[in-house]
């Protein structure tokens, strides 16, 4: 297996992991948070939505511009961008070839500095910031009384009658 084909593969499985928490989030509690430094449980739910754009653009065009990142839509906007953005990630990523992926270069200029690096680099780096969000969402959820749904094997929340 390429490592794209596992990028491919690993991002497949986490799909409905990722769509399982957002959708967890009641519509009312968007504005929650678990501390004053902490972002907003919805702002961190529009990212797991947006994130897979960037990665879209990391192997299309080398930047990782996530356009759809504007406003606060509701949850419903945010499971179809997450829908839209996920498979166009997939057909993207699929598109390109393993030398670009490989070898291809991608670039972020942020307020702290830049990141320069390999296309698949960035891809993974993206997941795993997708990944570590999943979780801080996943705090709120728990904190604001919603259920917390099975995210690597099972939860309390998701067994029937929790």
């Amino acid at each position: 297996m390429t490592n794209k084909e596992f990028f491919i593969s690993t991002v497949n499985a986490e799909r409905p992991v990722f769509r399982a928490v957002i959708d967890a989030l009641p519509e009312d509690q968007f504005g929650h948070k678990v501390h004053e430094k902490s972002r907003e449980a919805g702002n961190l739910a529009f990212q797991l939505a947006a994130q897979w754009e960037g990665i879209s653009n990391i192997v299309t065009k080398g930047i990782p511009v996530m356009d759809s990142f504007k406003g606060l839509p509701s949850k419903a906007e945010m499971l179809a961008m997450f829908d839209k953005n996920f498979d166009q990630m997939l057909k993207d990523v699929a598109s390109i070839s393993d030398t670009e992926w490989e070898t291809g270069m991608g670039k972020l200029e942020f307020p702290g500095g830049k990141w320069e690096d390999k296309k698949y680099n960035m891809s993974w780096g993206f997941l795993f910031d997708a990944i570590h969000h999943r979780g801080q969402l996943s705090t709120h959820l728990r904190a604001m009384g919603a259920k917390v749904p099975s995210i690597y094997g099972g939860s309390l929340d998701a067994k029937p009658g929790a």
